[in-house]
């Protein structure tokens, strides 16, 4: 019974890590495209999953968080191209997304707002 309980910890550990470090690889890949310099800077990124959107099941989300000060409507669509093009033009990311299960990729500067990368 011991070693049956020291067994299911170690693995429970191990799989702890494991999430840890592919969440902690994911958000490295994301900030080496943004400088603390410009002029929109991450914050963070969530996994959404959206249930039923089509036939096939739930849609799996990548909504990366940013902070801007030009709240400016065209600023924001040619800061959400930039940040979009930066994303989808790494294949490291895109695989790792792509492992993942991730669908779409979002852009969002606020809780109302958020913007698909097509």
């Amino acid at each position: 019974m011991k070693q049956t309980l020291q067994a299911v910890t170690l693995f429970v550990s191990l799989f702890f890590i494991a999430t840890l470090s592919e969440a902690d690889e994911l958000r490295g890949l994301i900030e080496a495209h943004f400088a603390p310099t410009d002029e929109i800077r991450f914050l963070s990124y969530e996994q959404v999953e959206q249930p039923g959107v089509d036939r096939f099941g739930a849609m799996h989300y990548l909504v990366m968080d940013f902070a801007s000060a030009d709240a400016h409507e065209h600023a924001r669509l040619r800061q959400v191209h930039a940040i979009c093009s930066r994303v989808l033009r790494d294949d490291t990311l895109i695989r790792t997304l792509s492992r993942e299960g991730v669908d779409m990729v979002s852009v969002s500067f606020d809780r109302q707002s958020q913007y698909d990368c097509l």
